[in-house]
């Protein structure tokens, strides 16, 4: 399959692409609804915000809360991991809300699942537990059809996944649309097949004793399996200080150093559109500066 750039997209426009307001950040930081409360059973007095959870995610111990960033996409996860049958790797188990008056996953824009056990990774000193993690889930979904909802998501992430292999024109300043047309510059086409993906699976896998690893927080895509793996080693150069290294250490068949170029587009395409918004934050604020010797590193392979 020819992953090259094909002219014309049908996605949303970037115009189109949908950031949070500060209205939205306090209704995620006030907890979840009284409704959601009870249609997932939540013991009220119990709950709390997690640990880690950006100050977005409740639990009451048993089950956790988290606001839906895209109800189809929610959805199908959830379907995917009602059915989960794999022993090699565990996911959040999806809860139903009770009442008739619901009828999907979620409720007024809270989402639940069983509390997942288990302690985040240690990326300096466990980046083979999350690869092995990796490899083991997507072996799980690989099957799974391309979900429609992909063509019309309209987040930062789903806009820098197409101008890594959509053709959708980059936004940003002038910093970081130097370094994406520099990398837009060395794209080839790539051969392997898509599948569904895990856009963001380096913070999001779980260890515990005597427990196979766990996968959570999925952000969905199509791509071919390999890039999950770029994005995560990438990822850990740029922004957890792996050594470069890594790059080759990760190394997974002939696209390799073109599933690099577009793991590296993705997160700059995204960026680029926050800065373009003036809503930059966090890692966020100085990506380009931290992504410029992996992209000279990226760039010598080809």
């Amino acid at each position: 399959m020819d992953h090259s750039r094909p002219g014309g997209t049908t996605a949303p426009p970037s115009a189109a692409i949908r950031l949070f307001d500060d209205a939205e950040f306090r209704w995620r930081r006030s907890g979840p609804t009284p409704a959601a409360i009870r249609a997932f059973g939540v013991r009220d007095d119990a709950l709390r915000p997690l640990a880690g959870g950006a100050g977005y995610t409740w639990t009451d111990g048993r089950l956790v809360l988290k606001p839906v960033g895209y109800v189809p996409e929610h959805n199908w996860v959830c379907e995917v991991y009602a059915a989960w049958d794999s022993d090699a790797v565990r996911v959040p188990e999806p809860l139903a809300p009770r009442g008739a008056e619901w009828t999907n996953w979620s409720v007024e824009g809270w989402g639940a699942h069983v509390f997942v056990p288990g302690r985040d990774t240690e990326i300096d000193r466990e980046l083979a537990r999350i690869r092995e993690a990796s490899d083991a889930f997507h072996d799980s979904i690989k099957d799974l059809p391309r979900p429609a909802f992909l063509d019309v998501r309209n987040d930062p992430w789903a806009f820098g996944d197409r101008v890594a292999w959509e053709a959708a024109e980059p936004e940003g300043d002038h910093g970081t649309l130097d370094v994406i047309r520099t990398l837009l510059d060395h794209l080839a086409p790539v051969t392997a097949p898509g599948q569904a993906i895990h856009g963001d699976i380096l913070p999001n896998v779980l260890v515990a004793d005597g427990l196979p690893a766990a996968v959570i927080d999925w952000p969905v895509y199509f791509r071919p399996v390999a890039m999950a793996n770029a994005v995560a080693v990438t990822d850990a150069v740029t922004f957890r200080g792996a050594p470069l290294a890594q790059l080759d250490d990760w190394e997974t068949g002939e696209d390799w150093n073109q599933l690099l170029i577009r793991a590296l587009l993705y997160r700059l395409g995204a960026t680029g559109l926050i800065a373009s918004r003036n809503r930059l934050m966090g890692s966020l604020v100085t990506h380009v500066e931290r992504v410029r010797p992996v992209v000279d590193e990226v760039l010598s392979r080809c």
